[in-house]
């Protein structure tokens, strides 16, 4: 049957919105249970079951069959319970061997549903991949609001509820009770868990050692916590006597001042530049629980604004007021929820004082953040601070360790030389202390305004060893090794960089990995790479088998074709991101708003092909289809081209203003993203409707297989080659429909 009724459309939405919105909720549920890096390995295997699930439909075509997808997605349902009961209850064990396949079914069962559908009816492959999209914008949009609400372990029990919802409007003859039976199971377990919670993580007991666990097996406590969007935030009084903590996703950690520990928190060697210099109008990125605000309160500053990204952070401090002296409620204090940066760009003030304090606690962790983009330290973000200060005004960041404090000065010298300073002069600017009696020592970086004086230099290193701090670098007087060379001119810094071991280059917007020093491709990445090898050449095997059955030569071709698709869509989408999450501000409102505007976009596009262009795309398949893939192409191109331009001009816009400007720009390229894949489907389908079978798989692993690759150029070379792999994945689509055309008039 090539035909598809409205029931089969709603289902396919109903089923694309629940793996999306799944996935989204694993990121956030997996954030907690182990480090970014971790997070995406898992989530790629995850994703990988989809190109298995979907070329089962090849090997055996009777699993195509007219009840199957309802099942499919019962088996969705059943899947993701067995895996979230998995993820949380067995938190505190070792078993990803396990975890892996349990993570790979949801996604296995939703790509045979998908395949099975598009197989059934090929002729209406541009209205099912319609509803495919719409379906996973939706989730985009509502994935938020559910996990402010709910939590990821409730949202993930939606996802399992949508799997089963979707089987109702899916189910043809047998097979009701199933259904019906998925339904009740997961709407009973969903609205147990909201009402008396008994699907929770043990954070004491984490399989992944968080700085979170350390405290709660010493005594400790959860006092309060939040699920949202951005994070699992929790309070723990940590037993010992000290300060209470925000732990964000059982890592990053923040101290709550109280006035039992004022001592203890004025040795702090975050409190040197509020001491020393006694600014009066500070900016502080990522306050947290509250630790910098009390610093500035207590250097006698006039004006605080503190710009905290975790609104949980925020609202804690906030419910705990008694404890920590309603420190975000005084009059000096102006709180903004947003992303520091940003927050900074966008303001119409300069401060004495720029403060960043370390965004993870502990030198040992840091490195589980190794992945993690971090735009808040790179060259273009210290001089966006070194513009924002008055003059005599200084930056301050509280690091982590040794080799921290060596690529904060690289960032810093980076930033300055672009201000037309030489290394020797732009060392003049930078002052470093330690603070050894920390474990790990915990270094300060100064970045004057305007050089320091010697009498400066003699003064703050006077006063840093009087209270128990090691100077590093104080211009003028003092130059530890290897800075030493650079200060009278020995050495370029670049020549540091370059003999050094490890990658110390000042990370940039288009490389904004601060803590990342692996040269080459980073070591947790391997077994990633390692299963997407493994996938390519599963692949790779798929498309020689098809190539060899195919009876037509225009269809021989077709699934290099789709795995194009797949390599760029995600090239593009990915580029699009990283490249809007600095306007938005809000990296979850920044990834929410791209991927609805991709997914909506590309499902109108389809709708729309079908509606008004069904006939011209289907005269000449390949050229039509050639000329649109060609066409995204350039307006990719174009759109990196008008972006940075307008979102300098707008900057300074609302939110939603802002929000509106971003899916305006990417709403053309998304909806001509949307039609090359069903055009494609529709022409296959004709033919030999395994092959949509095969086209759902490969352009799945590609998928996959583009993200990975899309994160290792990143690292590697920057996101501006994400922008070209993409491009050139739709080039060489082109050119593969150009081939495939001349093959078919021969």
């Amino acid at each position: 049957m090539s035909a598809v009724n409205t029931q089969s459309l709603i289902g396919t939405a109903v089923l694309s919105a629940s793996a999306l919105l799944l996935e989204i909720v694993l990121t956030r549920l997996f954030s907690v249970l182990f480090f970014p890096p971790y997070v995406f390995l898992v989530i790629s295997i995850a994703i990988f079951g989809i190109g298995i699930g979907a070329a089962a439909p090849a090997l055996r075509p009777v699993m195509a069959g007219a009840n199957r997808p309802a099942l499919y997605a019962c088996g969705g349902t059943l899947s993701t319970l067995l895996l979230l009961a998995f993820a949380v209850l067995g938190a505190s064990l070792d078993l990803q061997i396990i975890l892996f396949p349990l993570l790979a079914l949801p996604y296995f069962f939703f790509g045979l549903a998908m395949s099975s559908l598009f197989s059934q009816s090929p002729g209406a492959s541009r209205l099912l991949y319609m509803s495919d999209l719409l379906g996973a914008g939706v989730a985009a949009l509502i994935a938020i609001p559910l996990l402010d609400r709910f939590g990821a372990i409730n949202a993930a029990l939606v996802a399992a509820l949508g799997f089963a919802i979707a089987g109702l409007y899916l189910v043809r003859h047998r097979g009701r009770w199933i259904v019906a039976l998925c339904i009740g199971l997961s709407a009973l377990l969903f609205g147990g868990n909201v009402g008396a919670p008994f699907l929770e993580i043990d954070m004491s007991s984490l399989a992944t050692r968080k700085a979170i666990t350390g405290p709660l097996n010493s005594g400790g406590k959860i006092l309060q916590s939040r699920w949202d969007a951005f994070a699992r935030t929790d309070l723990v009084e940590p037993g010992d006597g000290g300060p209470m903590r925000i732990y964000v996703d059982g890592g990053a950690a923040s101290i709550m001042p109280s006035a039992a520990a004022r001592q203890e928190l004025i040795r702090d060697i975050g409190f040197f530049p509020f001491a020393t210099e006694q600014p009066e109008s500070v900016f502080i990125i990522g306050p947290g629980a509250g630790l910098d605000v009390y610093f500035a309160l207590q250097g006698n500053a006039q004006a605080v604004t503190a710009v905290e990204v975790n609104p949980a952070s925020v609202a804690l401090v906030d419910e705990w007021r008694g404890i920590n002296g309603d420190l975000y409620n005084q009059p000096e204090v102006e709180l903004i929820i947003d992303d520091g940066r940003s927050a900074l760009r966008r303001a119409t003030e300069d401060y004495d004082l720029i403060y960043l304090s370390q965004v993870v606690t502990l030198a040992a962790e840091r490195g589980g953040y190794a992945l993690s983009e971090n735009t808040i330290y790179t060259a273009e973000a210290f001089a966006d601070y070194l513009a924002r200060l008055k003059d005599g005004g200084q930056i301050a960041l509280k690091l982590y360790d040794e080799i921290t404090l060596t690529r904060a000065v690289s960032t810093a010298l980076a930033a300055l030389r672009d201000l037309g300073l030489t290394d020797q002069g732009a060392m003049k600017h930078l002052v470093a202390i330690v603070d050894e009696k920390s474990d790990p020592p915990v270094p300060l970086l100064m970045i004057g305004a305007e050089p320091y004086t010697q009498d400066d230099s003699l003064v703050l290193g006077a006063i840093a060893r009087e209270v128990g701090f090691t100077p590093l670098l104080l211009p003028h007087v003092l130059a530890r090794p290897p800075l030493d060379a650079v200060d009278n001119g020995e050495a370029s810094f670049d020549m540091l960089v370059a003999a050094s071991a490890d990658d110390i280059s000042p990370p940039t917007d288009d490389r904004p990995y601060f803590f990342q020093f692996e040269r080459g491709i980073p070591t947790t990445l391997i077994p990633l790479t390692i299963v997407v090898a493994l996938a390519s050449f599963v692949l790779l095997m798929l498309y020689i088998r098809q190539w060899r059955r195919a009876g037509a030569q225009a269809t021989r071709s077709m699934p290099a074709f789709f795995a194009m698709l797949g390599l760029g869509f995600i090239a593009l989408e990915i580029y699009a991101i990283q490249q809007t999450r600095l306007f938005l501000g809000h990296p979850t409102f920044a990834v929410t708003i791209v991927l609805a505007t991709f997914l909506v976009g590309g499902g109108l596009g389809s709708g729309i092909s079908q509606r008004f262009f069904r006939d011209y795309l289907d005269a000449r398949p390949h050229l039509t289809n050639a000329v649109t893939t060609a066409t995204i192409a350039i307006l990719a191109i174009v759109w990196s081209l008008v972006w940075p331009v307008i979102a300098q001009e707008l900057l300074a816009a609302s939110l939603i203003l802002r929000g509106l400007v971003v899916i305006i720009l990417t709403l053309p390229l998304a909806m001509f993203m949307g039609i090359p894949f069903p055009q494609a489907l529709d022409f296959i389908g004709r033919g030999d409707r395994r092959q949509v079978a095969v086209a759902w798989s490969v352009n799945g692993l590609m998928t996959v297989a583009g993200s990975v690759v899309a994160v290792l150029l990143s690292i590697t070379t920057g996101f501006a080659s994400v922008l070209w792999l993409g491009c050139a994945a739709y080039v060489v689509a082109t050119l593969v429909l150009i081939f495939a055309h001349r093959q078919a008039e021969t």
